[in-house]
């Protein structure tokens, strides 16, 4: 079974598309470059104007709302072209030979158990805290490619970033539809997603590592710690039982579905 992989980048970022096509060439695995609404570019002016009219635009950088129009427009592009899945990847991540096994050897058989409503993650989530806060069940997964991906049983509301995931093309057709009707969001607003139904469940395996992210690997954290205000620091009292409490919490929730 061939699933098409997408890697969503600007086209002015010539630097970071020579990296990810050596690293792809690397481990033998074809992609296709989809190119990024650029909030630099004059020609989208309008568009991102547009957008943050509606929704959560008016809290929105211009980068996020270019970040969130990239992904929809991809989630269009797979509907057009009739694919039944689809990965979606940026192009700062990682990859490494787990992908390849994971694109050569995964099935139709293994995708036939996942209800078109679950959300593959294929990591990013490591680097977001200092501490775990994802709960993975040990009874509730699923193998895809020769890995086990398993449901994020607790905090699915702390999943982030869109760096790289798996979507069904009933998924991509229903966010698509709640967008024309909500309006525009933060392109990682899965928990919007799931308190509209869109989204059933998350599976996740790390097999794609996203860098640590800070202003000089990353357009929109530029952004956010230009328009950031100095933040108010725990307590090593407060900040160390938060992180005792959050160990308890994950481990705990890995003996439940």
């Amino acid at each position: 079974m061939s699933i098409p992989v997408y890697v969503v980048s600007l086209k002015r970022d010539v630097a970071r598309r020579d990296k990810i096509c050596a690293d792809f060439a690397a481990i033998g695995v074809e992609f296709e470059f989809f190119d990024a609404v650029d909030a630099k570019s004059p020609e989208r002016y309008q568009v991102i104007q547009q957008a943050r009219s509606t929704g959560r635009g008016s809290v929105m950088s211009d980068g996020e709302i270019a970040c969130a129009l990239s992904h929809q427009y991809l989630y269009q592009k797979l509907l057009d072209e009739g694919h039944d899945w689809v990965v979606v990847l940026e192009d700062d991540v990682i990859v490494d030979r787990r992908f390849k096994q994971f694109i050569d050897q995964i099935s139709a058989a293994s995708l036939a158990h996942l209800d078109k409503q679950d959300l593959v993650l294929l990591g990013g989530q490591k680097g977001l805290h200092d501490y775990p806060v994802l709960g993975l069940s040990l009874l509730s997964y699923q193998r895809l490619g020769g890995f086990t991906f398993r449901r994020v049983n607790y905090n699915e509301k702390k999943i982030r970033r869109t760096c790289c995931y798996m979507m069904n093309a009933v998924m991509a057709a229903s966010i698509v539809d709640f967008t024309a009707s909500y309006g525009i969001y933060h392109a990682d607003s899965w928990k919007l997603l799931s308190q509209h139904g869109l989204i059933n469940n998350y599976f996740l395996n790390e097999m794609i590592i996203h860098p640590k992210v800070n202003a000089t690997n990353s357009h929109l954290e530029q952004e956010r710690i230009e328009s950031a205000g100095d933040k108010e620091e725990r307590s090593a009292v407060n900040r160390n039982l938060k992180i005792a409490r959050s160990w308890m919490r994950v481990f705990c929730s890995s003996f439940f579905k």
